[in-house]
C-alpha cells in the first residue's frame, strides 16, 4: 500500500511538472521534485544492492551446480565399476565352486543384487571390494543430495533476482517519468531566464541609446556678441559620456565528464563480485530502462565496436584523456556509429539493454573504467561522483 501511495505521489509530482504553466513551477517545486527524485534514487540503489548480492550469490551456485554435476557423474561410474568388480568376483567365486552359470548369468544381469546370496563369500574372500563399494555409493549419495540442494537454492536464489528485478524495475520506470519531467522543466526555466536576461539587455540597450541620443540633443550651444568688433563667436560643449567594459573569460580547467547514461540509473558497488565461471566482476553494473541513451563519459573516439560473447554488444571508448572505457549489455549503438569517431562529452552513442549474457529482465549497462589504458579499475566512485 505504501509502495502504491509512493507512486501515486510520483504521478501527481511528474503531472504537476509537465502540465501547462497554468500557473508557473517555481524553485521550490523543481527543489521539491529533486528530492522526491534523489528519495526514489536512494530507495533504488538499497535494490540494487539487494539485486547485486543475489546475482553474486546465484553465480557461486552456478558454478556449485556444475562442479556437483560433474562429482556426481565421476562418484556414479566409480561406484558402477565398483559394483562390477564385486559381481565379477562373486560370479569368480561361484563358478570355482562349481555352481549354476544360470546363478552367475543372474548376477551379472543384476537379477540378484550383490549383497545377497554369495557376496558373503566375497566379503570374506576380498572385504577390500565391499568396503569400497560402500564408501562410494555413500559418496555418491552425499553429491547427490547436495547437488538436489543446491538445484534448489538456485531455483529459489533466480526467484529472488526476478521479483527484486521486477521491484526494481517499477522504481526505476518511476524514477526515469520524474527525472524526464524535471529535466524538462529545469530547461523550461533556462530557457525562461534567458529570455529575460536577453530581454533586460535589450532593454538596458534601447535605455541607453535614448540616454545617449537625449544628451546627443541637449547639447549646449553658447553665442557670444561683442559690438565693439561685431564678430559673432559660437563655442559647442559636448555632455556625451563614454563608458567601456571589459569582460573577463577563464577557460575551464581539468576533464570535463558526464554520466555515462543519460536518464535515471541505480547502481551498486559490486566490484570484485563472483560471477558464473569463476570470474569476478570487473566493472560497475548501471541499472537503467531498455533504451535510456548512453552517452560518453569524455570527449575522445570509439576505438571498437564488437557484438557476440559475454557482452554482447559493446564498446571501446579511448578518452582524449588518455583513459580507456568499456560499455557493455547495449541494445544498440547509436545510429552511425563507427570505429574511429569522435565523439564530445556527453554525446550519444548508445543505448541500455541486455544483449550478451545478461539477464533479460533488467537492462543495465556494464560499465568499465581503464586508466592510462591498462588494466580496470573499480569505476564505481568515478560513476557515484558524476551520477550521483
Amino acid at each position: 500500500m505504501r509502495h502504491r501511495l509512493r507512486i501515486a505521489a510520483a504521478v501527481i509530482l511528474v503531472v504537476a511538472l509537465a502540465a501547462p504553466a497554468l500557473a508557473e513551477v517555481n524553485q521550490e517545486d523543481l527543489d521539491r521534485a529533486a528530492r522526491q527524485l534523489d528519495q526514489l534514487r536512494r530507495e533504488a540503489d538499497v535494490l540494487a544492492v539487494q539485486y547485486g548480492d543475489a546475482w553474486a550469490k546465484s553465480s557461486e551456485l552456478e558454478d556449485q551446480v556444475a562442479s556437483l554435476e560433474q562429482m556426481v557423474a565421476s562418484s556414479r561410474v566409480e561406484v558402477n565399476l565398483a559394483t562390477r568388480k564385486v559381481q565379477d568376483r562373486a560370479v569368480q567365486m561361484y563358478m570355482n565352486a562349481r555352481g549354476s552359470d544360470m546363478f552367475a548369468l543372474m548376477v551379472l544381469d543384476g537379477g540378484v543384487s550383490p549383497e545377497y546370496g554369495y557376496l558373503e563369500e566375497a566379503a570374506s574372500a576380498d572385504q577390500r571390494l565391499v568396503n569400497d563399494l560402500g564408501i562410494l555409493k555413500g559418496v555418491y549419495e552425499r553429491r547427490l543430495s547436495d547437488l538436489e540442494v543446491a538445484r534448489q537454492d538456485q531455483v529459489a536464489i533466480t526467484q529472488d533476482m526476478q521479483a527484486l528485478a521486477a521491484d526494481l524495475s517499477e522504481k526505476i520506470a518511476d524514477a526515469q517519468r520524474t527525472y524526464e519531467a524535471l529535466k524538462a522543466r529545469r530547461a523550461e526555466e533556462e530557457a525562461r531566464r534567458a529570455a529575460e536576461e536577453a530581454a533586460r539587455q535589450a532593454e538596458a540597450a534601447r535605455r541607453a541609446a535614448e540616454e545617449a541620443a537625449r544628451r546627443a540633443a541637449t547639447t549646449t550651444t553658447v553665442t557670444t556678441t561683442t559690438t565693439t568688433t561685431g564678430a559673432t563667436t559660437t563655442t559647442t560643449t559636448s555632455g556625451v559620456t563614454t563608458t567601456t567594459t571589459t569582460t573577463t573569460t577563464v577557460p575551464p580547467s581539468g576533464v570535463t565528464q558526464a554520466c555515462p547514461i543519460d536518464g535515471f540509473t541505480a547502481f551498486s558497488d559490486t566490484w570484485g563480485a563472483a560471477r558464473s565461471g569463476g570470474r569476478t566482476h570487473k566493472g560497475v553494473d548501471m541499472m537503467a530502462e531498455r533504451w535510456t541513451p548512453i552517452v560518453a563519459i569524455e570527449s575522445g573516439s570509439i576505438y571498437q565496436l564488437k557484438e557476440g560473447g559475454l557482452g554482447g554488444i559493446t564498446i571501446w571508448l579511448h578518452s582524449d584523456s588518455g583513459d580507456s572505457y568499456y560499455y557493455a549489455h547495449l541494445q544498440a549503438w547509436a545510429d552511425g556509429l563507427r570505429v574511429g569517431q569522435i565523439v564530445a562529452t556527453g554525446e550519444l552513442i548508445g543505448y541500455v539493454g541486455s544483449s550478451g549474457n545478461a539477464p533479460d529482465w533488467l537492462p543495465h549497462l556494464h560499465f568499465e573504467f581503464h586508466p592510462d589504458h591498462g588494466d580496470a579499475v573499480d569505476p564505481y566512485p568515478l560513476v557515484k561522483g558524476l551520477c550521483g
